[in-house]
């Protein structure tokens, strides 16, 4: 980013100078929050390979408290205000879970070189006491919890005490969190390695109308390789992982720390965090997103290196985005803090972002609100609604239904300002002055995320007592809440994510009505869109299927093929007339009483079952009121009539004019016999072409249709996950299936935004569904008819109810509308928890004109 830092430091000098020549004081730029230092290029604490700077004074401070090696179970650790020097050696504590060494105030507790405290997995905890000014220092604190224990606990500050100073030790191989901080804590030059949950981590009981824990520093510490205990398998869902997380703080400095290669998210803030500075941060190869910035507020991130986050995340979850990082529902707010941050508001700037699985994610889900189910910190509101706790006697967690009845986010939420302040809100946002360098042969990519910036917001309309929508807080995300991305550099082939995900290329996102990244430059491809490339995205149609009449019987180019006289008509080919090529077949009548003709085929072409299209053409040659009828029977293997579909010609005109009707092949068939008939008089005659029976030609492609191979282009909206399955298939070998991951409904939809080609006409609609695990009772297609500048021209709804242990079909006959140019697809379900599954089978889109 030469040019940028450039930009910055020449306008600091034409400002300085300025000062200098005018005689006037220069002003300190200490610990402004606009300061524009580069980013690092080599991790700033590669500190737990360095023995020299985390071991200890070899002899024991003046008036300190030597604690001998070996057992301490029964040292006398109860004296307030004593400086403990523990010897080189391994120390260890009581034989039992709770052995620990409860601290007492303004103690102070230091390591020779060479002293470990170990846990033996045994005990639980090393530190514990919600007591004031404890100082650690020099000590490696190893091997506390059995092996899968401490979920949600720490082991050094265990009851999160204020004051606490923790600095120079190694703080590995526990169960839970390494560290637990609170308030006015100054956690540096630590490494924090290979813990089970997390390197560092925070909890206090939340207090009404403040927050928990305030002033934390986390400076100068390598947190590294934290999770191994995958917390995430256990508890699917449990938000829980990573290298470390904030919770209900309020001032924190996060600066110059090397975290990497944690098995979850770097850094990750949840729930009520306020002022926060990220600086100079060295954020490597964290199986999750490197920042995760969650219903939080006032944040600056700036001059981190950020690279290879979320490679592991972004593949499992491929139905968003896996961002380098993440601000879910967070923002800034003037009637907050910003002492920290130097701002009221979320700024990203001057950081290097290198070979991440995508870019930066703003994010808001529709049904995230104090007061609702759809909110994972349950008793917990924003800082703006009294109460901002929600009794734990009042809770109600039966979706959609509010936790509390009577708190004023229900009882007065579409009213101001509670419509306003009962929302955590993605606004205020300025991702600006930085580089994205995304290589595509580096960054392991699956689906359709890969290398994406998002302003986004999802959800369902499923809340009846909910004044929001999704495209209401869609809108508000895209256009009325003051986010904005400007004068970044890209380089390589990013694409840029709004609405519900729909990717489109940076000429798309930088002009109307985007209007993002002004100023900004890029090296790839700028009309790079959608999941399949091109200015508009969207997915090339497939090919056409193929008829199961031969060519000549079809089109009658070389031969009159298989048609043979029925009765009372006389036929041949003609190269008189023809709607395609050079012939067609045509038909003379001889009697009074009606015509036909057949083919000579018995028992008819090889056919399969499932939705096929029939359809020919006919014009007139001689004669008045004649109207051709097409039959179609569907045989078994024992030549049984299963099922017969027909379709009848217009009455004939010297233009030739179509008749095509989809319909399903019945299970079981396995030939189609085909037929013409109609009435007419001696002497009439007219003329036939272009007769098709085959596979009706889908403007969905194979596997997103059926799940044959692959999940094709479905991907996760919310709470579900979408798979190929060989467990079920209406037709076929596979098909797909959903799997509802929370309690409050469901959703899947396509990856290739705007959708499928298609066009405006006549449409049958239908697919098949039937219930896997649990018991989901219906299900619904919503269907959205796009047309080339991305506009949705019209919605459509092909719902299914009464689902069961067996397949069944929904069918829609649906008009396009003009101008139509893509179709994309939704499938989603109001109800639904955890375990419940679905199975969906041959979803076709087909012309019905």
């Amino acid at each position: 980013m030469q040019a940028i830092r450039h930009r910055h430091r020449t306008k600091f000098i034409v400002v300085l100078l300025t000062l200098l020549i005018a005689g006037t004081t220069v002003p300190s730029f200490v610990n402004d929050a606009y300061a524009d230092d580069s980013w690092p290029t080599s991790p700033p604490a590669a500190v737990c390979s360095d023995s020299r700077l985390l071991s200890g004074p070899s002899v024991a401070p003046d008036g300190a408290v030597i604690v001998p090696a070996g057992d301490n179970s029964s040292f006398n650790f109860n004296r307030p205000g004593a400086t403990f020097w523990f010897e080189t050696g391994t120390h260890t504590l009581a034989d039992d879970i709770y052995g620990q060494i409860i601290a007492t105030a303004n103690t102070t507790y230091i390591g020779a070189p060479g002293a470990v405290l170990d846990g033996r997995n045994i005990n639980l905890y090393a530190f514990t006491g919600d007591v004031p000014n404890v100082t650690i220092k020099y000590l490696t604190i190893k091997n506390f919890g059995r092996g899968n224990d401490n979920h949600n606990e720490g082991v050094v500050n265990h009851d999160s005490g204020t004051g606490w100073t923790i600095q120079y030790n190694t703080i590995s191989g526990n169960d839970g969190a390494g560290v637990f901080l609170g308030t006015d804590n100054v956690v540096s030059y630590n490494c924090l390695k290979d813990n089970g949950q997390y390197g560092f981590s925070m909890f206090k009981p939340p207090i009404e109308g403040d927050s928990a824990i305030k002033n934390i520093v986390l400076d100068h510490n390598e947190v590294a390789g934290n999770n191994t205990d995958n917390w995430e398998a256990q508890y699917p869902g449990c938000g829980c992982t990573g290298g470390g997380k904030f919770w209900d703080v309020n001032g924190a400095t996060v600066t110059n720390n090397y975290i990497h290669d944690n098995k979850g998210t770097g850094l990750w803030a949840d729930t009520n965090n306020i002022d926060f500075l990220i600086e100079g941060n060295y954020i490597d190869h964290n199986d999750g997103e490197g920042i995760w910035y969650e219903i939080s507020y006032n944040a600056t991130i700036r001059n981190n290196w950020i690279s290879r986050n979320a490679w592991v995340s972004g593949n499992n979850n491929q139905g968003s985005p896996g961002p380098a990082i993440y601000l879910s529902e967070s923002g800034g707010d003037s009637r907050l803090a910003s002492t920290v941050s130097g701002a009221p508001k979320i700024r990203i700037y001057n950081n290097s972002f290198v070979d991440n699985f995508s870019g930066v994610s703003i994010y808001e889900n529709a049904n995230r609100f104090c007061n609702s189910n759809g909110n994972t910190s349950k008793g917990y509101c924003t800082p703006f609604v009294t109460p901002t706790l929600i009794d734990a006697e009042q809770r109600n967690y039966d979706y959609p239904n509010p936790i509390s009845d009577t708190h004023p986010c229900y009882t007065d939420i579409a009213g101001e300002p509670y419509t306003t302040d009962c929302r955590w809100h993605a606004n205020n946002i300025e991702v600006f002055d930085n580089e994205f360098h995304y290589d595509d042969q580096v960054v392991p990519c699956a689906g359709t995320y890969c290398g994406v910036q998002a302003l986004i917001a999802t959800g369902a309309d499923n809340m009846p007592w909910s004044p929001y929508t999704v495209a209401g807080i869609q809108h508000d995300v895209m256009f009325e809440n003051n986010n904005s991305f400007h004068d970044n550099q890209y380089f390589g082939d990013w694409r840029f994510a709004k609405g519900y995900g729909e990717t489109v290329s940076f000429n798309a996102w930088r002009s109307a009505s985007f209007n993002q990244d002004a100023n900004s430059t890029f090296t790839g491809d700028p009309d790079n869109g959608g999941s399949a490339g091109g200015s508009n995205g969207g997915t090339p149609p497939p090919a056409a299927a193929a008829n199961d009449l031969d060519a000549d019987t079809a089109g009658l180019e070389e031969s009159i093929g298989l048609w043979q006289n029925w009765y009372s008509g006389n036929i041949s080919q003609s190269a008189e007339e023809a709607h395609n090529g050079t012939h067609s077949l045509r038909v003379d009548i001889t009697d009074p009483w009606g015509w036909g003709v057949q083919t000579a085929n018995w028992p008819g072409f090889a056919t399969t079952a499932g939705v096929k299209k029939i359809s020919f053409w006919g014009k007139l040659g001689s004669g008045t009121s004649i109207q051709p009828k097409m039959m179609v029977k569907w045989l078994d293997d024992s030549h049984a009539v299963l099922q017969t579909n027909e379709v009848v010609l217009p009455v004939l005109t010297t233009a030739w004019q179509n008749a095509s009707a989809v319909v399903d092949a019945p299970e079981g068939a396995a030939t189609a016999l085909v037929s013409l008939n109609g009435l007419g008089n001696p002497g009439d005659y007219f003329y036939l072409d272009d007769m098709v029976v085959g596979d009706a030609p889908n403007a969905i492609d194979a596997d997103t249709a059926g799940g044959e191979s692959s999940a094709g282009q479905w991907q996760s909206w919310y709470s579900a996950a979408v798979t190929a399955s060989t467990n079920e298939a209406h037709r076929g070998s596979g098909s797909l299936q959903a799997d509802v991951t929370d309690p409050w409904g469901w959703g899947i939809q396509t990856a290739n935004w705007p959708g499928f080609e298609a066009s405006a006409g006549n449409k049958r609609v239908s697919y098949w569904a039937k219930q896997g695990a649990g018991s989901i009772f219906e299900v619904t297609l919503r269907v959205k008819w796009v047309d080339s500048s991305q506009t949705v021209l019209q919605t459509d709804l092909v719902p299914l109810s009464g689902l069961s242990a067996n397949w069944q079909q929904a069918v829609a006959n649906i008009a396009a509308p003009n101008g139509t140019a893509n179709v994309y697809l939704e499938i989603y379900n109001p109800s639904g928890v955890p375990g419940d599954s679905l199975y969906l089978d041959e979803i076709v889109i087909a012309d019905a004109n």
